[in-house]
């Protein structure tokens, strides 16, 4: 498809999800390089149309930021030109990573707007960076005698090849998007590069040379994706060498670490930036089918949901798992959007449900709640309680000359939603999974060919009732899964106006039958209030929940100030009622909480509390509530008020 097409655009899902081939013929997805075909996969051409709260928050984002960023910080491209100029640009060790973070998601925010504007921008920034790259395929700022050696002249440590991961993800997405050969072939120059340096050299040189282990060792990841698109095996067995170098301390050692039993925050590297290398041993499970690697990738996925995953859906505290989800530290941006990607590919290896309510939990709080409804800025950190503040103010010390807005999470941070076009409706055994509910189409190509398209007509998540049309080329008999969320404990489901039943919470509940065109489904989730009663940090607070979205206190809506929160009951939430906000800082949700003594407490949706500078609470005072047990058996944090 030539970047021409992109007005009416048929996007292709990440790297990992089909071969070459079935690009070229129009085919299903298979993937022959691998030994293990993914449960769930991104279907080989997806179209979403989201309308509502998130359609208009990706619009925002688009037109307040993707759009203008690269004008606005042209030294996001500059600085890869500069590389060899005196005198030198004073750089962050990751400034490399900024326009890989950029082009991964405009690309995704395109999959889902199909925006001329912004199609134009990404072509011509692909291209543009493509251009910076060296003759010997170097893609990074800095001058040629310190080129991947993680060390300057002046004795501090580059993530080099953490920036050439993020470049070649970007690239990778575009090429696979557009059919783009130079995107590729700059992706395979860098590859080849780094294959040359650390794998065929003869020197013996690792990449844990270049220190930053977790950082640059992520570019694993990049190599099997790789892989998986060319079949050059060089880029397998390099990442492959990363993975035994993964065993030398101090490198993080997860899949013998993980396999051992350890807790993710026990681990060498608990950084947040190790979670790109550990979606390499998701990768490395399918191309070989080595059992241990799932076993290992499992382990650490359900580690951080037990232990570092906050009740905003959250990923890190400082930065890194610490085996606590009540610490008060910050929870930064580009840690969440991690925690998302890992989850994506959890979901592609399980099939289970529950990972996609982690993903709609992380999405519609912590993600939405780290953008500003505007679309112009996001946070670095984006605390359970406390403030929103831009990250071009709480972390301004990465911004430069010609880069004034750049900084790793206001270039990440959109990634977050974009990767709703990965999960929203995937393919599955002879049939759909459909995970994303919302007002909006979601489309998808069968097997066969056949074009089905799931129009909601929801206020989800405001309310429960879910309204979908299904519309396909043709009657086709296949199965459709839908998600059943963990906390619905009561739902009902109707097909054509005949109800049906054995409808679980925590699974998904599958349709087989010969669909027609036209032909109507009914959802009712339960949207009844729901707890996490709070522990340590946390203790005598409970937060609460309607569906998948956690309610905040946001003084702007409130007569109470922040100390003067009265102390709730189970009585108190079962009398709340939803009310209409006024002024411009709409939300999504808002609810009257009946107090004894007091005024009314009202309680917003987090991905709008905080919006106006105004402090916010997701831990309220409680009394009355008993903390509920977390395990891989029972994967709900949260319980009903009675429970």
């Amino acid at each position: 498809m030539s970047i021409g097409c992109l007005g009416a655009i048929d996007y292709q899902p990440s790297c990992a999800m089909f071969s070459k081939s079935s690009y070229a013929k129009g085919n299903p997805i298979e993937m022959p390089r691998l030994q293990i075909q993914p449960v769930l996969q991104t279907p080989l051409r997806a179209r979403l149309d989201l309308r509502g709260f998130v359609g208009e928050r990706i619009r925002n984002n688009v037109t307040q930021w993707l759009l203008p960023a690269p004008q606005a910080n042209p030294a996001m491209l500059q600085m890869l030109r500069d590389r060899d100029r005196l005198p030198r640009r004073d750089l962050v060790p990751w400034a490399g990573e900024f326009a890989g973070k950029y082009l991964t998601s405009a690309v995704m925010a395109l999959r889902m707007t199909r925006d001329q504007s912004l199609s134009d921008v990404v072509a011509r920034f692909a291209r543009d960076l493509i251009s910076t790259q060296a003759p010997d395929g170097y893609l990074g700022p800095a001058p040629e005698a310190e080129r991947l050696t993680g060390k300057t002249l002046a004795g501090d440590w580059l993530w080099d090849i953490w920036g050439h991961y993020h470049c070649m993800l970007g690239l990778m997405l575009w090429h696979l998007d557009t059919g783009d050969p130079a995107a590729l072939a700059a992706c395979t120059k860098a590859a080849d590069l780094i294959c040359r340096r650390f794998l065929d050299s003869g020197t013996g040189e690792k990449v844990s040379s270049a220190r930053a282990e977790e950082m640059n060792m992520a570019i694993a990841h990049g190599l099997c994706l790789l892989y998986e698109v060319t079949g050059e095996t060089r880029y397998l067995r390099m990442a492959q060498s990363v993975e035994k170098e993964w065993e030398t301390p101090p490198a993080g050692d997860y899949v013998r670490a993980a396999l051992a039993g350890l807790e993710f925050y026990q681990t060498p590297k608990p950084r947040w930036e190790s979670l790109h290398d550990i979606q390499a041993i998701a990768e490395l499970y399918l191309i070989s089918g080595d059992a241990w690697h799932k076993q290992a990738f499992e382990h650490i996925w359900w580690s951080i949901a037990r232990g570092d995953r906050h009740n905003t859906g959250g990923f890190s505290s400082g930065e890194a798992a610490v085996g606590n989800p009540y610490d008060p530290r910050a929870i930064e941006t580009c840690c969440t959007v991690a925690w998302i990607a890992l989850s994506i590919d959890m979901l592609r290896l399980t099939g289970d449900s529950l990972v996609a309510d982690e993903i709609e939990l992380a999405t519609f709080n912590g993600i939405l709640g780290a953008q500003h409804p505007s679309g112009r800025w996001c946070t670095y950190n984006t605390p359970m309680n406390g403030v929103r503040k831009a990250s071009a103010h709480e972390i301004v010390f990465q911004s430069r000359e010609g880069s004034p807005e750049l900084n790793c999470c206001s270039v990440n941070g959109p990634r977050g939603l974009g990767m709703i076009s990965e999960w929203a409706v995937m393919l599955g055994d002879a049939g759909l999974c459909l995970n994303y509910y919302g007002p909006g189409d979601l489309s998808a190509d069968l097997p066969s060919g056949n074009q089905v398209t799931f129009t909601q007509n929801t206020r989800y998540p405001a309310d429960g009732l879910i309204e979908i049309t299904v519309r396909l080329t043709f009657p086709e008999r296949f199965k459709l899964q839908l998600r059943v969320p963990a906390w619905s404990e009561d739902t009902r489901l109707a097909v054509k106006d005949e109800e049906l039943y054995g409808v679980v919470a925590g699974r998904y509940h599958v349709l087989e039958r010969e669909w027609r065109d036209g032909d109507e489904i009914r959802l009712w989730l339960d949207m009844s209030p729901h707890t996490w009663v709070g522990e340590r940090e946390a203790a005598n607070k409970t937060s609460f929940y309607h569906g998948p979205l956690l309610l905040a206190y946001d003084r702007q809506f409130n007569e109470i100030d922040p100390a003067d929160i009265p102390t709730l009951t189970a009585r108190n939430m079962r009398n709340m009622q939803p009310i209409t906000a006024e002024g411009d800082l709409q939300p999504w949700v808002l609810f009257s909480v009946p107090c004894e003594g007091a005024s009314d407490l009202f309680l917003c949706d987090f991905a709008s509390a905080g919006a106006a500078g105004t402090p916010y609470q997701t831990w309220l005072p409680t009394a009355g509530f008993r903390p509920t047990t977390f395990s891989r058996e029972q994967p709900v944090w949260c319980a009903s008020l009675d429970a």
